[in-house]
């Protein structure tokens, strides 16, 4: 996957409840997603959202490149 010059979407990245955003998300990103696809309730959009914004920017030292 390091090499793929598209998109990298990650889906399930937080097993069906099983590992937390808090952990999941940061995971995703600094293993080479550039998109993260999460299911979630209503009530759980602010934080999730909240959270990638305060994780993107201390996503460093990528072995891919961002794509999109």
């Amino acid at each position: 996957m390091k090499r793929v010059a598209k998109p990298w979407i990650a889906f399930k990245t937080l097993a069906a409840g099983a590992i937390q955003p808090e952990s999941g998300f940061p995971y995703a990103f600094k293993n080479g997603a550039d998109h993260i696809c999460v299911g979630m309730f209503d009530f759980q959009v602010e934080h999730n959202a909240t959270l990638v914004m305060d994780i993107l920017p201390q996503v460093k030292n990528r072995e891919r490149a961002w794509i999109s």
